[in-house]
């Protein structure tokens, strides 16, 4: 039972306002509900007894189904409401929106393939964070956000740019999707405008083509509303930043046919880093219109412009030796960084995307998608050498000013349900294109001068000239495609794809003329049973093959910058998902190899041998009870290099991979105490990680704990406050947060943030 206070008003918000206290996914055109008003719900029900109380009278009959909604005629209802049968755990023609951002649990997803469908019956691991959780953690960055999955660790500084490992493996520049279309990382994705961020784990390349065996993180965009939405979020922290972030929704015409949701957001950056500095500002509009009852159009832009120092977090490199590297590893912390105050990085971020889908009948549907993604920055970026004891380094600087990463994505997807004797089968077919353009000039690296570590000094800045940027690598890829996901019967399903891609890589020049380096086409197949031996549990099984765009060599390799060639995997999945409650448990055990890249002793950035990832990932999320909600997790992961040329890297664990981790964050409401107030609060844990590709050095493994807060108060005036304080790293521990490539980035001490959300 439920404890629901659902006033009497138009049935649409009923509808909407039951789907935020019974965490149900719920979602439909405005259209649909007319101007009928629904009865008050007030007092304890099941979801099924508060929805028929809300439909009472309407000519309508609803039905829940593991989350799931669906809508048919009343028997004996009027001639004027007979409608056909329609589902509505999302829009006819659209994915939910304000319902998919709420609450701790997501349950519909497509992240793994290209019809949504409810996570329980995705023969693939799937988590997802809605914005809900992303604002009572207060999280600013893709970091702050997957420290909920035992399955990810950091792979590069998140002051930086957001790049994760899922599953051990680096997720590279074809793994980041918006609303499923590819996009590029390389700088801070904001999460202001973010209904929810899903990370797809495992093989995807049916869905996604060129991706990392690891997975895919995809962000999903805020979506106009049935409700008008009027938020606005003033947030600071201890070390000085400042933030204001304004959310604003809102339905008109006629019929509510139109939508428009905006959000605009401006911060003064600052951190625990002594002397970091900067700025961001950021604004989005997402639009849609209804156009007729088969056609839906969405359009969307966003822009963030960023002016930030780079600070260098330190790395094994800086020293002539790794002993010299471990000798001073006791005197860095997480504020030992090498930056100046001139070295700021300007970074400019433009997405705009469109979306047509239109119903062909009862059961067929076209989308039509196309997006466009702009990233630019100057990159100065201060890198210490020959570190020494006493914490002198000589400085050499990377400069590569006019830096563009440009991706052009087009997906065409017809979506069909065929019933051919007892098999149900739900088909998908279509047709995708991704170019991925970098630009950037041959720049300036070499040494500025000497610094210190340990008592930070001024370098002048050299004021270099450089040469213009040219388009120095261009990937296209073109794909055909096809799923067939067969039910046989209530129990059974069968899911099967294949793609056929074809890819082709040039290499650019300061002259303009681009060559041929790679044009293969390859053909990736997918397969997945799925049982579900009682209602709200599935038992499944799934096998998958993948390409994956080669790594760039990195600064400091004699091949600097060579993008590397395409390398293929493979992946054997077995997991289990149950329904606890309104909660999900999963489990999952998993088999992946693929090619093995990395700096060779030559200091040549190598494709040589295979490295085999093998684990076990289990999983807990969503409301237990009425009063608490958790997010809980542990994963154990055996990574080993296979084969190489290199003798000496076989059987070691790659860099910045933990053997385990285990996380776990529970909000409990206190409404006894003071109506509104719940405390929060999260432990995370990890194994130790090589710092080295030999393994001769482990970073210790860590606990970390945070707590916090929420009060929600509701005022005379109708409006809402919400207050959210967060303690992160409350013990202040010392640990190492990324190991990867080297790196020794430690994670944030003790800080505290806190925000204040006004609904009006």
């Amino acid at each position: 039972m439920l404890q629901l206070d659902v006033a009497s008003r138009p049935l649409g918000d009923a509808l909407n306002e039951l789907a935020r206290q019974a965490n149900l996914q719920l979602s439909f055109s405005p259209a649909l509900v007319g101007a009928r008003t629904a009865s008050a719900v007030t007092g304890k029900y099941t979801a099924q007894q508060a929805l028929d109380r809300l439909l009472q009278g309407s000519g309508l009959a609803g039905k829940v189904e593991q989350g799931a909604v669906v809508i048919r005629p009343a028997a004996g209802a009027p001639e004027r409401v007979v409608m056909q049968e329609l589902t509505v755990t999302a829009a006819p023609l659209a994915a939910p929106a304000q319902a998919r951002e709420q609450g701790y649990r997501v349950r519909r997803s497509a992240a793994s393939g290209f019809r949504e469908q409810a996570v329980l019956d995705t023969p693939y691991s799937v988590s997802a964070f809605p914005a809900e959780l992303i604002q009572d953690q207060q999280a600013r960055s893709l970091a702050d956000v997957v420290k909920n999955d035992p399955s990810v660790t950091l792979a590069s500084d998140p002051m930086w740019f957001d790049r994760v490992m899922v599953r051990g493996f680096y997720l590279g520049v074809d793994a980041v999707k918006r609303d499923g279309l590819t996009i590029n990382d390389k700088g801070s994705i904001a999460l202001q405008n973010k209904a929810a961020v899903e990370i797809s784990k495992g093989l995807s390349a049916l869905r996604h083509g060129l991706t990392s065996p690891g997975g895919v993180v995809n962000y999903l965009v805020k979506r106009p509303g049935a409700d008008s939405l009027s938020r606005l979020t003033l947030s600071a922290n201890d070390d000085g930043a400042l933030g204001t972030h304004a959310d604003l929704g809102q339905r008109f015409g006629q019929d509510r046919q139109f939508g428009l949701r905006i959000n605009a957001a401006a911060d003064r950056l600052a951190n625990h880093v002594p002397g970091y500095r900067g700025d961001k500002q950021f604004l989005s509009g997402a639009f849609e219109w209804q156009a007729s009852d088969a056609l839906l159009l969405e359009a969307d832009v966003e822009y963030q412009r960023s002016e930030k120092q780079g600070p260098g977090s330190p790395n094994i490199q800086w020293w002539t030796t790794l002993a010299e590297a471990r000798a001073a590893f006791s005197r860095l912390d997480a504020r030992s960084y090498a930056a100046q105050d001139w070295a700021v990085e300007p970074n400019r971020q433009t997405y705009l995307g469109a979306r047509a889908i239109y119903q062909l009948g009862e059961q067929w549907k076209l989308s039509l998608a196309g997006h466009r993604a702009r990233l630019a920055r100057d990159q100065r970026s201060i890198n210490p050498r020959a570190m020494r004891p006493n914490g002198d380094y000589d400085a050499s600087l990377y400069f590569s000013p006019g830096q563009e990463r440009n991706n052009t994505s087009m997906q065409l997807v017809l979506e069909g349900d065929v019933r051919s004797g007892p098999l149900a089968h739900a088909l998908a077919f279509g047709t995708d294109s991704v170019r991925r353009d970098m630009r950037y000039g041959d720049g300036f690296s070499g040494l500025i001068g000497q610094g210190n570590l340990f008592a930070p000094r001024a370098i002048a800045d050299p004021a270099r000239v450089v040469g213009a940027a040219y388009l120095a690598s261009r990937a296209d890829q073109r794909a055909l495609f096809a799923t067939d996901t067969i039910r046989l019967g209530a129990r059974w399903q069968v899911f099967g794809g294949l793609r056929h891609t074809r890819i082709a890589i040039h290499g650019g020049a300061a002259t303009g003329v681009l060559r041929k380096t790679y044009d293969k086409a390859a053909t990736t197949p997918a397969l997945g049973l799925l049982f579900k031996p009682v209602p709200g549990t599935s038992l499944y099984a799934s096998h998958a093959e993948g390409l994956e765009q080669g790594g760039t060599a990195p600064p400091g390799s004699s091949n600097q910058n060579q993008v590397m060639n395409p390398i293929d995997s493979r992946q054997i999945e077995l997991g289990a998902k149950t329904e606890i409650g309104e909660a999900l448990l999963t489990g999952a055990l998993f088999r992946i190899d693929k090619g093995l890249e990395y700096t060779n002793a030559a200091k040549l950035y190598v494709q040589d041998g295979s490295q085999l990832h093998q684990g076990v990932e289990v999983t807990l999320g969503g409301p237990l009870t009425r009063k608490l909600r958790l997010l809980a997790g542990a994963a154990w992961l055996k990574a080993r290099v296979e084969e190489t040329a290199n003798l000496s890297l076989i059987g070691r664990r790659p860099q910045g991979v933990p053997a385990w981790q285990a996380n776990l964050f529970a909000d409990y409401a206190l409404a006894a105490l003071a109506p509104g107030l719940s405390l929060n609060g999260g432990i995370y844990c990890s194994g130790k990680k090589a710092v080295d590709l030999h393994n001769t050095w482990l970073a210790s493994g860590y606990v970390r704990l945070d707590a916090g807060l929420r009060y929600e108060q509701a005022l005379a005036s109708g409006q809402r406050l919400v207050y959210r304080l967060t303690v992160e790293n409350l013990a202040g521990k010392r640990y190492l947060a990324n190991t990867n490539g080297g790196a020794l980035t430690f994670g944030a001490p003790r800080g505290a943030k806190a925000s204040l959300a006004i609904d009006f």
